[in-house]
């Protein structure tokens, strides 16, 4: 199984390199504005690096970009926004007042609704407005894609819990015997 690359997923270099053309900056004025060496400006240009939140904002903000505008044609999911805030699924569980797998499922789309209370908990602790949390959050269940009806939430967790398997492993389960022209014979 191959590692997935640390960085900010859907992070272009090309689009880095453009923007920074677009606003006559060299490398190293690149560099000097964003404190980062030119050669690592270079590196993330050319796709051999791939920036973390922080230091992609600090790009962003240096060439009077976004961050999206780096990253497109990427959806930003609700992953996206915890990890620019610098937090853990444990962290944001408990500013969302959730259990550690009941955040997880809200923000790999498996739980299709998202309370405007816990959306602002989350927004107020990420710094970003509310609407951004919503959105991003229906980003992630649209990604997803269809999930059984009615397992969500207590209910998925419940069940999950009942017959001793993840919740994760429950909703595959339940997609499969959904969908039979998916089901894999032995």
């Amino acid at each position: 199984m191959a590692a997935r690359r640390r960085g900010v997923r859907g992070f272009d270099g090309a689009a880095l390199r453009s923007a920074r053309t677009s606003q006559h900056l060299s490398e190293e004025d690149l560099g000097r504005a964003a404190r980062m060496p030119p050669a690592l400006i270079c590196a993330y240009e050319d796709g051999r690096r791939i920036p973390e939140w922080k230091a992609l904002t600090t790009l962003a903000d240096a060439i009077g970009s976004t961050v999206d505008e780096l990253r497109p044609g990427h959806i930003t999911t609700m992953e996206d926004l915890r990890c620019a805030a610098g937090q853990s699924q444990a962290d944001a569980a408990t500013t969302a007042g959730l259990t550690r797998s009941g955040y997880a499922m809200l923000e790999n789309g498996h739980t299709r609704t998202l309370r405007r209370e816990v959306a602002a908990r989350l927004a107020a602790s990420w710094h970003v407005d509310e609407d951004v949390v919503l959105r991003a959050h229906a980003a992630t269940v649209h990604a997803a894609g269809e999930p059984a009806p009615v397992l969500e939430g207590a209910v998925l967790e419940g069940l999950a819990s009942h017959f001793g398997i993840s919740c994760e492993a429950l909703l595959d389960l339940a997609r499969t015997m959904q969908n039979p022209t998916e089901r894999r014979t032995p």
